[in-house]
């Protein structure tokens, strides 16, 4: 039988203390990149079925299953999904939107001079 961090706090900690057996697990439980959880932050949920972006609203942790309950933005309806934390494969796929962003912007300012940033910078303020 698997032994199980009792609490949602010695999961986080057992995920400090052993990030290589919870790597399919730090998109959302690691404190120092995600502070509290990552509640109120948006998702990007990708599955087999499709993908959307989701407001993380709650985590639940009980028994080695992670529960996250999950708002769209668009439509204010509900999305709950359970993570097994021994699943190394999960079929369910979580990107931080703020990553995505941060990708997309250092993407747009690499194309770009420090001249061109600096004449594009003038004419906004």
């Amino acid at each position: 039988m698997d032994e199980y961090p009792n609490t949602l706090d010695e999961l986080v900690t057992d995920m400090e203390r052993n990030p290589d057996k919870y790597k399919h697990l730090q998109f959302i439980l690691n404190r120092q990149k995600h502070i509290g959880l990552g509640l109120g932050q948006l998702y990007l949920v990708v599955n087999e079925l499709g993908f959307g972006l989701y407001r993380l609203n709650d985590v639940d942790y009980r028994n080695g299953i992670v529960r996250l309950s999950f708002i769209n933005p668009s439509t204010d309806n509900s999305a709950d999904m359970s993570l097994d934390i021994t699943n190394k494969h999960p079929q369910t796929f979580l990107i931080n939107w703020k990553d995505i962003e941060d990708m997309v912007y250092s993407g747009i300012v690499a194309n770009y001079t420090d001249n061109e940033l600096l004449e594009l910078n003038n004419e906004l303020t």
